[in-house]
C-alpha cells in the first residue's frame, strides 16, 4: 500500500477516534470521582479513626482537604445536586430520595455533568449506584450521558444478593439485569480497574465510581469482618469492614490508574453524600430503626436531619502537581462540583436552565477566599435551613415547630440556640429562606405518596438486616 495512503487512513483513524465523540487527554485532564454513602465524619483515619483507610488517608494527605464541604441531608439529593450545579428542590429532589416505588427520576430536561462531560469528548463511565430514577428507561444513566453502567439503579442494596428493599434484582451491565456472585464493594473495585486497563489513555475519561457502602444493610465478606473481631457489637463489626472495604477497592483503582501512566493525568474528588446515619423520626413521620454505628465525631445527628452531622463532610481534592496538599475551612457545597470541572475542562456554563453552584477552583488551587456566602441546607414543605456566612437557620414547621438559630464558627456542634438572643438575624436569614422557598419546585417524593403502587417495600432495612 503506497504511503501517503496510508497516512491518509491514519490520520482518518485518528479523527474518528478523537473527534468530535472524543477529545485528547493532553487538553483536558481525566476525571475520577469518587463517592460513599452514609460515612460517619470521623470513620476515617485521617479524622481520627481506629478505622483502616490508608489509600484515603493518602490522597488526604497528598491532596487538597475541603474540611468544611456541605452536601445535602440524603446521599440521593447529593448525588442530584452534584450532577446539575443546582439545589434539589428546584426540581423537587427536596424530599428523602427515590424509592423503589417511586415513579420520578431527576428530570430529563436538567444539564446533567456526564452528558455535559461527554459532549466535550470524554468517555463516561458510572460504576456503582446511580439512584437518580429507575422507573423510566429514560432516568436511566446510560440515556442521561454516560456510556457505560455497571452496578445498580435503585437504592440500598444487599450487598451479596444484589437485590433492593423490595426484593427485585437491582444489579445492572448497562441496561441490562445480571446474576453475579461476589461482594457488590469489590465487584465495583473490579470493574473499575478492568474497566481502566482497557481504555486509551490519551481519551480524557470521566469516571463515576459510587459506592453504596458504608450505607445499610451493615454486611462484608469474613475476610474483612476477621479484621475487627475484637469490635463486640456486629453492626459496628460490619460497618467498619465495609468502610476498609471501600478504602482497598480505592488503593484497587488509583494502582490501575498508575499501571496506565494515567495518576498524572487525573483529577481525583472524594467525598460521602452525607454522614453518618443514626437512629431518627424524619419528619415526614418515617422512621430510622437501624443501628446507630457511625461516628459524626462533635458534630449534632446524622443523616437526614439539617443539623452537622448529616450535612457536613470531608471532602478531598487530588491532582499531582496541579494540587498542593493542605485544607480549608471556606464553605463549599456539592453544587459546585459541576461548574468548577467544567471550567477546569473548558466546557461552557451557558445553559437554559441557572446554576446554583460557583467555581470554587482558585479556592483548592491557590487556597484564595471561597467566593460563597451562603449555603441552602434544604426547604421543603415542613421545614428549611440555610446557612449565612458564619450563621445558620433551621426551621421546623411540624409541631411543635421551632426556630433555632446557631453560630458555627464558635458552636459548631449546635448546642448554644441563640434565636431569642439574635432577632435581627433571624429575620435576615428569614427572609433568605422564604425567597427560596418560593423557588421551590413541588416535590415529587410527596407527589408519588398519593398514587397507588404495586410495590410495598419497607422504608429502610430492619433491625435483622439480611446477611450472606
Amino acid at each position: 500500500m503506497p504511503q501517503r495512503i496510508m497516512s491518509a487512513m491514519l490520520a482518518v483513524l485518528s479523527t474518528l477516534l478523537l473527534s468530535p465523540h472524543y477529545a485528547s487527554a493532553q487538553d483536558k485532564p481525566h476525571i475520577l470521582y469518587v463517592t460513599v454513602d452514609d460515612l460517619g465524619w470521623k470513620d476515617v483515619g485521617y479524622h481520627g479513626s481506629t478505622i483502616q483507610t490508608p489509600n484515603i488517608d493518602q490522597l488526604a494527605k497528598n491532596g487538597f482537604r475541603l474540611e468544611k464541604f456541605y452536601v445535602q441531608p440524603f446521599s440521593g439529593q447529593t448525588r442530584a445536586a452534584a450532577m446539575t450545579g443546582r439545589y434539589p428542590m428546584r426540581y423537587g429532589f427536596q424530599t428523602l430520595f427515590v424509592q423503589p416505588f417511586s415513579t420520578y427520576g431527576l428530570p430529563i430536561d436538567e444539564r446533567i455533568l456526564p452528558r455535559a462531560l461527554k459532549d466535550a469528548g470524554y468517555r463516561t463511565a458510572l460504576i456503582g449506584k446511580w439512584h437518580l430514577g429507575h422507573a423510566k428507561k429514560e432516568f436511566w444513566p446510560t440515556q442521561r450521558g454516560f456510556d457505560y453502567h455497571y452496578g445498580s439503579l435503585m437504592g440500598e442494596i444487599d450487598y451479596f444478593k444484589k437485590t433492593a428493599r423490595d426484593g427485585s434484582l437491582d444489579w445492572h451491565r448497562n441496561d441490562k439485569p445480571i446474576k453475579e456472585a461476589g461482594y457488590v464493594t469489590s465487584l465495583l473495585g473490579k470493574e473499575a480497574v478492568n474497566f481502566i486497563g482497557k481504555h486509551a489513555p490519551k481519551i480524557p475519561l470521566f469516571m463515576h465510581l459510587s459506592f453504596a457502602a458504608p450505607q445499610a444493610p451493615y454486611q462484608a465478606p469474613k475476610e474483612y469482618l476477621d479484621r475487627y473481631s475484637s469490635i463486640e457489637d456486629p453492626a459496628l463489626r460490619a460497618y467498619s469492614a465495609m468502610i476498609t472495604a471501600v478504602d482497598d477497592q480505592i488503593g484497587k483503582v488509583m494502582s490501575a490508574l498508575a499501571a496506565r501512566g494515567m495518576v498524572s493525568d487525573t483529577l481525583v474528588v472524594f467525598h460521602p453524600n452525607c454522614g453518618g446515619a443514626l437512629k431518627l423520626k424524619f419528619a415526614t413521620g418515617d422512621g430510622d430503626p437501624r443501628f446507630d454505628v457511625s461516628d459524626n465525631s462533635h458534630f449534632k445527628q446524622g443523616r437526614g436531619t439539617f443539623y452537622e452531622g448529616a450535612i457536613r463532610v470531608g471532602g478531598i481534592v487530588f491532582w499531582h502537581n496541579r494540587v498542593t496538599p493542605g485544607s480549608s475551612v471556606e464553605l463549599v457545597h456539592a453544587i459546585d462540583l459541576y461548574p468548577t470541572l467544567l471550567k477546569i475542562v473548558g466546557v461552557s456554563l451557558d445553559q437554559k436552565k441557572p446554576i446554583d453552584g460557583l467555581n470554587i477552583w482558585p479556592v483548592i488551587e491557590a487556597a484564595v477566599p471561597s467566593p460563597r456566602k451562603d449555603i441552602l441546607v434544604n426547604v421543603e414543605d415542613f421545614r428549611g435551613s440555610v446557612i449565612g456566612g458564619l450563621w445558620k437557620l433551621v426551621v421546623h414547621g411540624t409541631f411543635p415547630s421551632r426556630t433555632e438559630l446557631y453560630y458555627l464558627h464558635g458552636d459548631p456542634s449546635e448546642e448554644n440556640d441563640q434565636s431569642e438572643a439574635n432577632p435581627e438575624k433571624v429575620k435576615e436569614l428569614s427572609k433568605r429562606l422564604t425567597e427560596f422557598a418560593w423557588e421551590m419546585a413541588p416535590s415529587k417524593y410527596l407527589a408519588d405518596l398519593v398514587k397507588p403502587r404495586k410495590v410495598e417495600a419497607p422504608m429502610y432495612w430492619g433491625e435483622n438486616p439480611p446477611r450472606p
